[in-house]
């Protein structure tokens, strides 16, 4: 729903009123040691609303604003999510002051995958048996693929696409006094286009108390890409973690799949291997996941999300990203149905 007003400069604005709900029920087959069957919210999407406009001040400048509030569906909790602030021209890029992702999320994510995101739930990408990575979420979305951390207090910079070719750059203040760096994130993205060809990379450093322990750092980096294939997208992800503070690690490959079985159907299959350094005790975990979404009508989904985790290591225990638990023993699998719907 959009509402076009005309301020007293005769400038012209666009004000829009939008959300998104995502609801499901989920089968987790060991949560601590049990099987559990729970109504989950907010997978395939965050469930939100928000109100984002614009106002062209001329010369190809446009002011632009985005307030959102993300909310509960199960339990009706509400809490804010991502305000952003900015600037853009269409010669010299986008200025964006706000609550943040990185660009191992906006570029090995949300550009990699690019009109097939839809298809690709956060099940898919990583969690395992990586605990002294030092994160305070535990193991999940260690990589940053899911978007699961946003970022207080960031000034992000993305230049126009030239030549299929765009740049980022995102610095998140630690607002310590006396010590600029402490608490402090910087990420950096490269996106390139070209025809059938889509090529990312990414890197993240951050000392946020809000994503590692104090006192820590966490280092991020990954390369990525997709490629049309008749109807169909291949994909393909590297990343690698460190926690530079005590040495831990954890490497990730993994491949993808996207296929419109009909016109309103796409069915996706993705496959990842994770693999810790000596620090993290040398764990392994394998996945593999799979997913049927069709398309109600251009704002309503339904879907269908199957995967399956395979750790190994002494003492090694699985966990899927976005379960929140992990298993009690070496493997966890996870079946969903849900519903998304785009207002």
């Amino acid at each position: 729903m959009g509402l076009c007003l005309v301020g007293t400069s005769a400038m012209a604005q666009q004000v829009t009123l939008y959300g998104t709900i995502d609801t499901g029920i989920t089968y987790i087959s060991n949560a601590g040691g049990k099987s559990l069957i729970e109504m989950q919210p907010n997978i395939m999407w965050k469930s939100a609303w928000g109100i984002k406009g614009t106002e062209d001040i001329g010369s190809g400048t446009k002011v632009f604003f985005d307030i959102s509030n993300t909310f509960n569906t199960a339990t009706g909790a509400n809490y804010g999510f991502g305000p952003a602030f900015g600037v853009t021209n269409d010669t010299w890029g986008t200025l964006t002051a706000g609550q943040l992702n990185d660009f191992m999320f906006l570029s090995l994510t949300v550009s990699r995958w690019g009109p097939q995101l839809y298809s690709a739930p956060p099940y898919y990408t990583s969690a395992g048996p990586f605990d002294k990575l030092g994160l305070n979420a535990g193991t999940m979305d260690f990589n940053g693929l899911a978007g699961w951390y946003v970022f207080n207090n960031a000034l992000s910079y993305r230049s126009p696409t030239i030549n299929g070719l765009t740049v980022g750059a995102m610095y998140a203040f630690g607002n310590v006094a006396g010590h600029m760096g402490r608490g402090d994130t910087q990420s950096f993205g490269v996106d390139f286009s070209r025809g059938p060809l889509q090529m990312d990379a990414a890197y993240t450093f951050t000392r946020s108390s809000d994503v590692i322990q104090s006192g820590q750092a966490l280092r991020n980096w990954g390369l990525g890409g997709r490629m049309a294939v008749g109807a169909a997208f291949i994909d393909a992800i590297y990343t690698n973690t460190r926690n530079t503070a005590v040495g831990t690690g954890v490497q990730v490959i993994g491949a993808g799949a996207q296929y419109p079985v009909t016109r309103n159907t796409v069915m996706s299959m993705n496959y990842h291997y994770d693999w810790a350094n000596a620090a993290q005790n040398s764990y392994h975990a394998h996945q593999i996941g799979a997913g049927l979404f069709y398309g109600l009508s251009k704002r309503t989904d339904v879907y269908l999300n199957l995967v399956w985790q395979r750790a190994s290591g002494d003492g090694a225990v699985a966990e899927v990203n976005y379960t929140h638990t992990a298993s009690s023993t070496a493997s966890q699998t996870v079946a969903r149905v849900g519903m998304t719907h785009r207002f």
